[in-house]
């Protein structure tokens, strides 16, 4: 029993493949942040807020962050 059970997986997870999605850039890494912009209306100095940010490589080739700092956070009007 054991045997066709991991020759049934075995064989789904030959044929279950995840979706290959298409690259949006071809030939170059491409950073996408999402949401892209925040606003967190009027927050009052010294008191702390939290956005969480997903950072995506949506190119095809390795994106590599090469000098410090790597991600910036600037402040806004």
């Amino acid at each position: 029993m054991l045997v066709l059970l991991a020759a049934v997986g075995m064989a789904f997870g030959a044929w279950w493949r995840p979706a290959q999605v298409a690259p949006e850039v071809t030939g170059a890494p491409a950073l996408r942040a999402s949401p892209e912009v925040t606003d967190l209306g009027n927050v009052q100095l010294g008191r702390q807020v939290q956005v969480d940010i997903r950072l995506a490589n949506v190119g095809d080739q390795p994106l590599r962050f090469a000098e410090e700092p790597w991600i910036e956070v600037v402040e806004g009007c």
